[in-house]
């Protein structure tokens, strides 16, 4: 193995993947929003991100203090602005502190890791099994040196396998389910916040570069099992990150339904797409 290759499997599992899986959410909600709409779908829309947008924005409130931003002002939730931004934060910073620069990066995943985290949270909860059944089976791939595909086809058939497998009753199952449905529309990542946290993302692929050629003077039986805990950590992520997609996918399905309700029922009003607002001034600079 190359040490290019070697390296960009690094970045395969630990970056690429989760951030296109994001952004396929994203996607999902950006057209669900659109779908849903105003009129007598406003009400479920303001119902959906009342819960969703203070955790979003939460996570965005986390990422620039963790990261040396300076907080301008914020706001976890607002239902009344006339523009649909349910929430922003205000944050400028030092554009010359790589730390700083990385935040904004941090800013754009954070959202999505915490929701990605909760629906983890109800796996285990509602779908008791789930979780143990998938490390099982992780183990046996990395005893028989298993190839790239195996560990896909196990990733994609971890939804019917909650279903199939899990120890929980049905009914635990169907509020598994519901909560689920809820928390796939708010793991997105923002394709506008990932533009602007491109510098960041620079950042991590030097470390990501760094942590690569140093490890590159290991032997190669040591890379092999360095790149077999990533490929773990990768199935873990793109499984968990598959169901949240499945039912963001679903959730799409039902704001197709009510988009012909609306239309049938003659409610002309125009489409509203409920956003967060992440204002910053990259020219900002600290005064010490």
């Amino acid at each position: 193995m190359t040490f290019l290759e070697y390296y960009l499997q690094i970045l395969l599992f630990t970056a690429a993947l989760p951030l296109g899986f994001g952004l396929l959410v994203g996607i999902c909600n950006k057209a669900f929003c659109a779908l849903v709409g105003t009129g007598w779908g406003r009400p479920i829309l303001l119902a959906l991100h009342a819960l969703l947008t203070p955790l979003r924005e939460f996570a965005h409130l986390v990422a620039v203090t963790l990261t040396l931003h300076r907080v301008g002002d914020f706001c976890l939730l607002n239902l009344h602005d006339p523009e649909g931004e349910l929430g922003f934060v205000e944050h400028s910073y030092n554009r010359r502190n790589p730390i700083a620069v990385f935040g904004n990066y941090l800013f754009a995943v954070l959202p999505a890791a915490l929701l990605l985290v909760l629906s983890m949270l109800v796996i285990s909860l509602c779908f008791r099994g789930a979780f143990a059944g998938l490390s099982r089976s992780v183990v046996a791939l990395v005893e028989t040196e298993a190839g790239f595909g195996e560990y896909a086809r196990l990733a994609f058939g971890f939804l019917p396998a909650m279903f199939r497998d899990a120890t929980t009753s049905l009914l635990g199952k169907a509020i598994g389910a519901i909560f689920l449905l809820l928390l796939s529309l708010g793991a997105y990542i923002s394709l506008d916040d990932l533009l602007g946290g491109l510098g960041g993302l620079f950042y991590y692929a030097l470390g990501a570069l760094l942590f690569a050629g140093v490890t590159a003077l290991f032997d190669a039986r040591a890379r092999r099992l360095i790149l077999t805990d990533f490929r773990t950590f990768a199935t873990g992520l793109a499984a968990l990150f598959i169901v949240v997609l499945v039912f963001a996918v679903m959730a799409l399905a039902i704001g197709a339904v009510i988009f012909v309700l609306r239309t049938l029922l003659g409610d002309g009003s125009r489409a509203l797409v409920p956003h967060e607002n992440a204002r910053y001034d990259d020219r900002y600079d600290y005064r010490y």
